[in-house]
């Protein structure tokens, strides 16, 4: 047998002599592919996503990213959105961890990992994937469900996983009937049995009672003993539409995973520069974000930038603790907060608790923690109030075994150049409001300049006052009391996780409880040969043996069951 290349490559004809070309002259397949993808962008693109090895190329890139995620210490979502705040936070955890490697891994936002750009971009092209996956099934599953194979070769009777045969006096109506009273569906076609095992060509197809078959011959006599019924039941059909559902489910849930970890663009990004104006108000429209606020009793924030048009603010009007008086730690805190919107009252929960948040307008305003606050006046040697502010004391330092210290430092005073600090020294296991007569440390200095050239440092309880070192201020602590701390959240896409996750759920219950059967019949005379492919999660060979047994208690000899 003489050999045979690939990729033959023709002679060229110069005059009366073939010349054969040079190999140099033959292109590479790999640098053909590369040519025909350039040429064919949009299916190269469709065939890239539609192969098999790019889902699981996708998966395989997203499991080792979630190990990275669960290796490296992750950021908390409220230091995300402020530079600032995230930078003190790589400094006091990750610095101390990874050492010099601190930088690198923060540039490839391995403490971001999971809102990183990578991660949701490999989310998008997965969801893209899906989808393209589905679409080339698509024809295939709706032709299997509205058109499906009804005559198949005779072959495919003798070589079928699960098969069996028998004789019956009515062979068609005898196995319709008892088909339906197993709760299948059955169609039927008539044609001519062939020797070879090629079935005939069909004549009628119907979904009623299939009739007796009938042929004729070339000279119009009947040939009943060449003709053949073919017979094909389903059972569950509509269950293999279930996959589109179950595809759709998860593209959403993907997609709504990406929104919830979009955070926007950020403020120095050139895609703000460069992508038209609709497009970056819709991402910053669809952007989360998720802050700690800290509020005293009577204080107000807002969820936007100031000066944003249409901004929502919220008000704590009242906050209340209890705590266990053995271990000092809170059992049950409580705050009353309104939400406003160009000055009107749009929300408000007067038993805002961990588990019982509010929402407005797809804010969801939680109840974090709590934190102590002091409230401040300094007045001049006129009577004038230079200050009068409730300061949180939001840090936290270990002084000695069972001694912190809770303070704030570096507040500006409005007006001059000078900051306030305060300190509250107490016991670990006790809080603000278990203390009962607590002393507030209170310094007043330009920043940078020496101790002991401070405005003021004074010692004070509540409802006492102290002079500066000029008595030109008088500094009074009005009040000490633990103020609120409200985790405000945006999360475009968890509106869509709960009822997506409920359809994810049910389709995978039909595909698991509903499944497809489906058994092909071939009538011949008396003889009645039946066929079924193993399909998941369906035993289909207990239809085949029930039918089987039923028709072996007519009195009709069964006929062997091949191996």
């Amino acid at each position: 047998m003489p050999a045979q290349t690939k990729h033959p490559i023709k002679a060229q004809h110069v005059g009366a002599r073939f010349i054969a070309p040079k190999p140099s002259q033959t292109p590479r397949r790999p640098f053909a592919r590369l040519l025909y993808n350039l040429r064919h962008p949009i299916d190269a693109a469709w065939g890239w996503l539609s192969s098999v090895r790019t889902a699981i190329l996708l998966i395989t890139s997203i499991v080792v990213i979630c190990l990275l995620g669960i290796y490296f210490v992750q950021a908390p979502g409220e230091v995300l959105n402020d530079p600032l705040a995230y930078a003190a936070w790589v400094q006091q955890n990750a610095l101390p961890r990874y050492g010099s490697l601190t930088p690198i891994f923060d540039w490839l936002q391995f403490f971001t990992i999971f809102s990183s750009w990578y991660f949701l971009l490999l989310l998008s092209i997965l969801s893209l994937n899906i989808v393209v996956c589905t679409l080339n099934r698509a024809p295939t599953i709706w032709q299997n469900f509205k058109h499906p194979v009804i005559q198949r070769s005779e072959k495919f009777y003798q070589n079928a996983l699960e098969r069996s045969q028998f004789a019956h006096p009515d062979p068609v109506a005898w196995t319709t009937t008892h088909l339906r009273n197993r709760h299948y569906r059955v169609r039927s076609v008539q044609g001519t049995g062939d020797p070879g095992g090629r079935p005939g060509s069909p004549a009628v197809q119907g979904t009623g009672d299939p009739g007796s078959p009938t042929g004729s011959s070339s000279d119009g006599s009947p040939m009943q003993e060449k003709e053949t019924t073919y017979l094909y039941a389903n059972k569950n059909s509509w269950a293999t539409l279930a996959t589109f559902v179950f595809h759709a489910a998860l593209v959403t849930l993907l997609m709504a995973g990406v929104l919830s970890q979009w955070h926007g663009f950020p403020i120095n990004s050139p895609a703000r520069h460069w992508l038209p104006a609709p497009l970056v108000n819709l991402s910053d429209n669809l952007a989360g974000f998720t802050f700690d606020q800290a509020l005293p009793d009577g204080q107000s924030a807002v969820v936007y930038p100031r000066g944003t048009p249409h901004n929502i603010s919220f008000r704590a009007n009242s906050f209340t603790a209890a705590f266990d008086p053995k271990t000092g730690l809170p059992t049950d805190y409580v705050t009353d907060l309104s939400v406003y919107q160009d000055g009107e009252l749009v929300a408000h929960s007067n038993h805002l608790r961990v588990n019982d948040p509010l929402s407005y307008n797809g804010i969801v305003f939680h109840q974090s923690s709590l934190i102590p606050s002091v409230t401040l006046t300094i007045s001049d040697a006129q009577g004038c109030i230079v200050c009068a502010q409730p300061i949180v004391l939001d840090q936290t330092a270990q002084l000695q075994q069972g001694l912190v210290v809770d303070y704030a430092n570096g507040i500006p005073l409005a007006g001059t150049p000078m900051t306030i600090s305060v300190l509250f020294p107490h016991s670990a296991s006790t809080q603000l409001a278990q203390v009962q007569h607590p002393f507030f440390l209170i310094s007043i200095g330009i920043p940078g300049s020496p101790p002991n050239q401070d405005k003021a440092v004074v010692r004070l309880q509540v409802g006492h006052s102290g002079q500066s070192f000029d008595t030109q201020w008088t500094i009074t602590v009005n009040n000490a009391q633990e103020a609120t701390v409200l985790l405000v959240t945006k999360d475009s896409g968890s509106f869509l996780v709960w009822p997506t996750a409920v359809l994810l759920i049910l389709s995978l219950c039909i595909t698991f409880y509903f499944p497809q059967r489906r058994i092909w019949i071939r009538v011949e005379g008396e003889h009645i040969q039946m066929a079924a492919l193993r399909e998941h999660f369906t035993n289909i060979r207990t239809d085949l043996l029930g039918i089987s047994r039923q028709a072996a208690q007519t009195d009709i000899p069964l006929t062997a069951i091949p191996n």
